[in-house]
């Protein structure tokens, strides 16, 4: 190979170095500008979605400890009512159990404690408000719906149902499967106890949903994670969902959030627990909006910047091409020289 040909070999070699240089710059920047812009939308989600994941559980569980209080100051003003029966004169020392009482004076007494139990009875709409005796005879307002689902056993499991020592008193639901009354019972002496009782409709006042949480349910169960109130419906008297248990089971007031629901739970002071639950994609709606318009407006952005930097580095590199242009007109000049030198010497030869 002459010298020649191989300074044209080289010229070629950089000229299309040249070329591509001006192409991998090109693709270069188009590259930097989709990494930067997907970079910023990716941090731009993930916080906007852990910000609203963060607002609707401060959100959830702000509310769930507000439900707690409606409750605990509800139950409280039950247990003042239920304490007023004490003020009842011969409520506290009357038995009707004693066998040396005379029937006439016992007929007299239980109708004063009657009467005075029914007026206090009118504080609340109290279903039962009366006190039962050790032989199951009753005193004020003990309706018949009670006295048929206890039936001879009516002292005994009310007294049963008496979990505070310190206060001598308890609150029970869900009596042979039956959730549609709560029970409140504290004894009064030896043999006897007030039982009073309200429907568990009357939770809906304690459990007002506002308006804005819609989409949260609301229950409240047992010891037994058994329902004894929900803003769902036909929930009344069913076990707690065993997924929503398993994530609850182990520990106190918390709020949870997976890919399913967000969970929030406080304890009551009577050992119920409140449970509200909302599931993360109604949370996330919003979200997953910004989300798709966010990305969009990012692919926008991207190709519009793909284009004007394109534009930009061609003009950039527009001189390279000139100098390509130069290369390639000498190049061509240079070897119709040689070639025409290269004749004349043939002709004269």
């Amino acid at each position: 190979m002459t010298a020649q040909e191989l300074r044209r070999q080289n010229r070629i070699v950089g000229l299309m170095r040249l070329r591509r240089l001006r192409v991998t710059m090109t693709i270069w920047y188009s590259v930097l500008v989709v990494l930067a812009i997907a970079g910023i939308t990716v941090f731009a989600l993930t916080n906007h979605e852990r910000s609203v994941k963060t607002q609707a559980s401060t959100l959830t569980s702000s509310l769930n400890v507000q439900l707690k209080q409606n409750l605990d100051s509800y139950i409280s003003r039950m247990e003042s009512v239920g304490t007023l029966a004490f003020s009842v004169d011969n409520a506290y020392t009357y038995d009707a159990t004693d066998p040396s009482n005379d029937e006439y004076e016992s007929i007299n007494t239980e109708k004063e404690i009657s009467d005075q139990l029914y007026s206090l009875c009118m504080l609340e709409n109290f279903v039962d408000y009366g006190i039962v005796y050790s032989n199951n005879h009753t005193v004020g307002k003990v309706s018949n719906g009670t006295t048929g689902l206890f039936g001879n056993e009516l002292y005994n499991d009310l007294v049963a149902n008496i979990q505070r020592e310190r206060t001598g008193d308890g609150w029970f639901t869900g009596y042979q499967e039956n959730y549609d009354r709560i029970y409140y019972v504290k004894r009064i002496h030896d043999n006897a106890v007030l039982v009073l009782s309200f429907y568990t409709t009357e939770l809906e006042s304690v459990f007002d949903n506002p308006e804005t949480m819609n989409d949260m349910a609301i229950r409240l169960v047992d010891r037994n994670y058994n329902i004894i109130y929900s803003s769902e419906a036909d929930e009344l008297g069913n076990h707690l969902d065993s997924g929503i248990e398993s994530k609850i089971a182990d520990i106190g007031s918390a709020a949870l959030m997976d890919s399913e629901t967000l969970l929030t739970v406080n304890d009551s002071n009577v050992g119920w627990r409140i449970i509200c639950s909302i599931p993360t994609d109604i949370i996330l709606a919003d979200s997953n909006r910004s989300r798709t318009y966010l990305i969009i407006a990012a692919a926008v952005a991207a190709l519009i910047a793909m284009l004007i930097g394109g534009m930009f580095t061609f003009r950039l590199t527009n001189p390279i091409r000139l100098i390509t242009e130069n290369f390639s007109s000498e190049d061509f000049a240079e070897d119709e020289d040689t070639d025409a030198g290269y004749a004349s010497e043939t002709e004269e030869g």
